[in-house]
């Protein structure tokens, strides 16, 4: 009973339409819908985005079908890495490196007018925002190195995969 069971769902499965399958119904009054089923009767079908099993292959084609899949995922893999690195990834680099040294520019340039305002009237301040001025500096220095390091790492790598942004 439980094989019949089976048997019928799997023969059901199999007639209701390709795995992964949308069908696009057009009613008699034209009216035009997408669904996960098949259309209502009377209504012209048209299978959209069914997905189609890849050909059966055998003996000594296995081995290459399989190179030829592994040569596809990679090529694949390497033009994904293309568009991020073309996209998104070195400029969102570029644009946050630029930002970096705008940022500092501007702190420094506020520390140095708040020095040249305590100049010579506040030695132990002034000695303070010297420091804090070379901490600050130090700060970009390393961090603007780093972000210089990514766009460099992200330019070469971009390189390599022949990106036209570079």
């Amino acid at each position: 009973m439980k094989s019949a069971i089976l048997l019928f769902a799997f023969l059901g499965a199999a007639l209701a339409g390709p795995a992964g399958a949308m069908y696009r119904c057009e009613a008699p009054g034209g009216t035009v819908s997408f669904q996960d089923k098949r259309c209502p009767e009377g209504s012209k079908e048209q299978v959209v985005g069914a997905s189609t099993p890849p050909p059966l292959v055998s003996g000594s084609d296995d081995g290459q079908r399989a190179q030829q899949i592994q040569r596809n995922q990679e090529a694949s893999i390497r033009a994904l890495r293309k568009t991020q690195l073309e996209s998104t990834l070195l400029p969102a680099a570029r644009s946050a490196l630029a930002a970096h040294r705008q940022a500092c520019e501007q702190e420094l340039s506020a520390l140095r007018a708040q020095r040249e305002g305590t100049s010579g009237r506040f030695p132990g301040q002034q000695q303070a925002l010297d420091e804090t001025l070379a901490g600050t500096q130090a700060r970009c220095d390393r961090q603007g190195r780093e972000l210089a390091d990514r766009v460099e790492t992200l330019r070469s790598e971009c390189s390599a995969v022949q990106c036209s942004a570079r």
